[in-house]
C-alpha cells in the first residue's frame, strides 16, 4: 500500500537516474497472524524522510485503530525513468532511538549558529593565504 507522500504524485519521466527516499512502517500481524504488508511514504529528501521516520518510531496506534511495530525502515530507491534500478537501507529506526535521539540529543539555537562578518572574512583570508 502506498501511502500519499512528498513526492507521490510527482511523475518521474525519462530522466537518468533519481534517487528518492521511501520510509517503511511495519504493521503488527493481523488477527490470526497473518503478515501484513508495510505502509510505504515516498520524500524526494532524506532529511524529509528521517524526519517522518523519527516521528512514526514515536506513533503508537493510529486514529483508526492501525497499529505499528514502531519499526521504521529508510529506503533508499535509484530510478531509472519509471524503472527501480536498486534499492539500499539507509536507516532502521525504533521507538527506542528516537526517543534517544529527541531527548538526548542537544540541538542548537538558531542564535548559536550566527556567525559573525568578521569572522568569515577572517576564515577567508586565511584560505587565501594558504593558496598563495
Amino acid at each position: 500500500m502506498k501511502a500519499s507522500g512528498t513526492s507521490a504524485g510527482l511523475a518521474r519521466g525519462d530522466k537518468g537516474p533519481v534517487a528518492r527516499y521511501e520510509v517503511h512502517r511495519d504493521r503488527e500481524p493481523g488477527s490470526r497472524g497473518i503478515e501484513r504488508q508495510p505502509v510505504i511514504e515516498e520524500f524526494n529528501a532524506l532529511d524529509r524522510a528521517r524526519i517522518s521516520a523519527l516521528s512514526y518510531a514515536l506513533d503508537g496506534p493510529t486514529s483508526s485503530g492501525e497499529r505499528f511495530t514502531g519499526t521504521v525502515t529508510v529506503m533508499q530507491v535509484y530510478w531509472i525513468g519509471d524503472r527501480r534500478a536498486s534499492t539500499e537501507i539507509v536507516d532502521v529506526i525504533d521507538e527506542r532511538v528516537a526517543f534517544r535521539l529527541l531527548n538526548e540529543v542537544r540541538i542548537p539555537r538558531a542564535r548559536e549558529l550566527t556567525v559573525s562578518l568578521e569572522r568569515i572574512q577572517a576564515e577567508v583570508n586565511a584560505l587565501a593565504h594558504l593558496g598563495a
